[in-house]
């Protein structure tokens, strides 16, 4: 039965190697088949790690990430042999929040309702689901639903790497941007949230990218429209940081000064924000970060997190949000501090924020021009990254969560960094090394 177990994972992962090398999706992305076979090949090599790190070192199923929502989707994966009706009520979410469903199904889960709720969607349920419909052919097991939700991840960072090898014309920077980066390819390669954020981030900015270019079709619609479904339940603060992001480029076209655009578009989104907080309250933007703070303050306290540090309470006025809002950013750019690390999770994004913070030093040292469509380009990727550290930097009192929160946002900080810079400056002795041209043409 041991055997069975890691066969079939083993024939799933070499399915999805000989898929990349045939599937016109795989075959249609501006990266060669070898070297998307390696960024998958990286991505289960990280999701060995991530299984082997919960299993001997954090060894709670019920607070590891990547198991306890696999281990609640077993309860309602159970009755689709037993009450198959109850098992598409349950997924669909048609009429389940009764005491029958609670009482049978969910009080056996220790996710589904969540710790604290602030009234927005519980974006748990939706990966309990997910992992319940993978069950009717994974058989329970859990390294098949690491491959699924490795190869939807992937599907993702193929998309944004063809919109970014688009835009820079340069596969290396997109190939770094959305293949190589530690901390994004670790938490979306288990069974992890982001992973799905991921895949929904990727495929929508691909046909945002291609509909902006007045490439419209009712397919790309309904594509647009479900993988914004699952931003605003899997991460709302996401999806709030990336439609004026999105609204500022479209906007933006044939501007020789981009920037502005953007500046009006965000001044019009903060004056409506302001509007909807006086007229509807309970819709207050800054009623929600303010409750956010508060409820992850005292989860914090609660639960006694090892990685929590000290944030005052913010007040539920603008003022309050603005004057913290530099500290805010500081601490996710910036954490964590060499002193906070009392975890092997910790050790990567430190080294990843010293790679970082040393690009930035490159970047002001050999900076390039560039075209104006890479400007709005880049403005697009820094005020999405900005917008997303600044919410998680206002609202959230913990290290480990502030690394995996600023996931999404990853991608596009490098990338926009990694546009500004003119790798022709490079020294001439790393312009002509072997290992740095055969890169190139290997990818």
């Amino acid at each position: 039965m041991a055997v069975v177990n890691y066969l079939f994972p083993v024939l799933l992962f070499f399915g999805i190697i000989t898929m990349v090398s045939k599937y016109r999706f795989f075959q249609n992305s501006l990266f060669s088949t070898r070297s998307l076979q390696l960024a998958f090949f990286l991505r289960m090599l990280s999701s060995l790690a991530v299984y082997y790190l919960y299993s001997e070192y954090y060894t709670i199923r019920t607070e590891a990430d990547t198991f306890k929502y696999f281990d609640d989707s077993y309860y309602m994966s159970k009755a689709l042999w037993d009450h198959p009706l109850d098992f598409f009520q349950m997924l669909f979410g048609i009429d389940c929040n009764t005491a029958y469903f609670h009482d049978n199904y969910f009080n056996d889960m220790s996710n589904w309702v969540r710790s604290y709720d602030n009234g927005l969607l519980n974006d748990n349920r939706l990966v309990i689901r997910f992992n319940a419909f993978i069950r009717i052919f994974s058989f329970g097991n859990y390294h098949v639903h690491t491959l699924v939700f490795n190869f939807i991840a992937f599907i993702g960072s193929v998309s944004m790497g063809n919109v970014f090898y688009a835009v820079s014309k340069s596969k290396l920077k997109s190939y770094l941007a959305v293949f190589i980066i530690p901390s994004v390819v670790f938490w979306s390669s288990g069974i992890f949230k982001e992973s799905l954020l991921l895949f929904a981030l990727g495929v929508f900015l691909f046909h945002f990218y291609q509909a902006s270019k007045g490439e419209w079709s009712k397919k790309r619609g309904f594509i647009l429209l479900g993988t914004l479904g699952i931003l605003i339940v899997m991460k709302l603060y996401v999806f709030v940081a990336f439609l004026p992001a999105c609204i500022s480029y479209f906007a933006s076209k044939n501007q020789q000064k981009p920037y502005r655009i953007y500046l009006v578009v965000y001044g019009v989104f903060l004056l409506l924000g302001m509007s909807l907080a006086a007229v509807a309250p309970q819709y207050s933007f800054i009623h929600l970060i303010v409750d956010k703070q508060r409820d992850f303050i005292n989860l914090s306290q609660f639960f006694e997190v090892n990685s929590s540090f000290a944030m005052d309470y913010l007040e539920p006025t603008l003022w309050s949000l603005m004057k913290s809002s530099p500290e805010a950013i500081l601490n996710v750019f910036t954490k964590p501090w060499l002193g906070e690390v009392n975890s092997l999770l910790f050790i990567p994004p430190l080294f990843e924020n010293l790679l970082l913070f040393t690009l930035l030093l490159l970047c002001f040292l050999w900076r390039k021009k560039i075209t104006s469509n890479q400007a709005r380009f880049v403005f697009f990727c820094l005020s999405f990254t900005i917008l997303v550290y600044l919410i998680i930097g206002l609202t959230t009192p913990i290290t480990g969560a502030l690394v995996r929160y600023k996931i999404p946002a990853a991608p596009f900080l490098w990338f926009g960094l990694l546009m500004i810079l003119n790798t022709h400056k490079f020294p001439k002795g790393l312009r002509k090394n072997k290992i740095y041209l055969w890169l190139h043409s290997y990818l």
